[in-house]
């Protein structure tokens, strides 16, 4: 297995120069948020935003607006249903992605498996996390998504590949090795995370218990979201957000007293920090 060279990553990420706007850094749209889980595609989109993106907008339920809107201004936020009319007013957005996230939040329901069947139709870079993957789990006949990475754990990993997540635990590599069969880049969370290609696996050296906790999931769907619209390629996106996301926890533990009643947010400073 491979390392992650973050410091080759980093430099690929597009500079700041005099010439840079709001446009030279990428347009993510984040999909997700079902009715009470609005928390979940906000980290996702902060992640994105705190990873130097220069635009995100969320696609979420009509219930999330007001609430997402009101706590973080930097966000575009649009709320859509299952009628023609809803969906007339996302395909707008999605054709203008140069990345696509979906899953934080997005729920088992109606709304989410159509919206699930809406983002094939476009052909940016995606990030399927979460619910999205279990709505993968679900469909009758399996295909393998393009341009497209899915971040399972290993319980997710799991249900994706009909067996146990005992099985995923015991041979990490296999189990990333099938996951290819899904889509093109795998990232397999967990302690020292893997990430598949069909020619290599990389083995993160980031990251620590911290991350074992609610919302930093989002956050790392968010973080790799914002690469692949930055112009990173599958590959790169995946093993930089990873490394970035492992590193933003080992830089907040070493200046908290303790793991115990860190939150995911508390991320976000040291993400920025990381970067540069």
């Amino acid at each position: 297995m491979k390392k992650i060279d973050s410091r080759e990553l980093l430099q690929k990420l597009p500079p700041f120069t005099k010439e840079s706007n709001k446009y030279s850094f990428g347009h993510v749209v984040i999909i997700g948020g079902n009715v009470g889980y609005a928390g979940a595609v906000k980290l996702c989109a902060q992640a994105a935003l705190r990873s130097g993106s220069g635009l995100v907008t969320v696609l979420t339920r009509q219930e999330n607006v007001s609430s997402i809107v009101s706590t973080r201004a930097e966000l575009m936020v649009r709320g859509f249903d299952t009628q023609t009319s809803g969906i007339n007013q996302a395909r707008p957005i999605l054709e203008k992605a140069d990345a696509i996230v979906i899953g934080p939040g997005l729920g088992r329901d109606e709304w989410a498996n159509h919206i699930c069947s809406l983002i094939e139709d476009f052909t940016a870079p995606k990030v399927l996390d979460a619910d999205a993957l279990w709505n993968l789990c679900q469909r009758s006949e399996k295909q393998r998504y393009q341009n497209a990475i899915i971040t399972p754990h290993f319980g997710e990993a799991a249900r994706l590949l009909n067996c146990t997540s005992e099985e995923i635990r015991k041979d990490r590599k296999e189990a990333a090795k099938n996951l290819l069969q899904i889509s093109e880049c795998v990232v397999l969370k967990g302690d020292h995370s893997l990430i598949a290609n069909d020619q290599d696996i990389y083995e993160n050296d980031t990251g620590n218990s911290i991350l074992a906790m609610a919302g930093t999931g989002d956050i790392l769907a968010g973080i790799i979201g914002s690469f692949l619209g930055q112009g990173l390629s599958l590959t790169e996106a995946a093993c930089l957000g990873t490394w970035v996301h492992g590193k933003a926890s080992d830089l907040l533990r070493e200046n908290t007293r303790g793991i115990r009643g860190s939150i995911a947010s508390d991320l976000f400073a040291y993400i920025q920090e990381v970067i540069g």
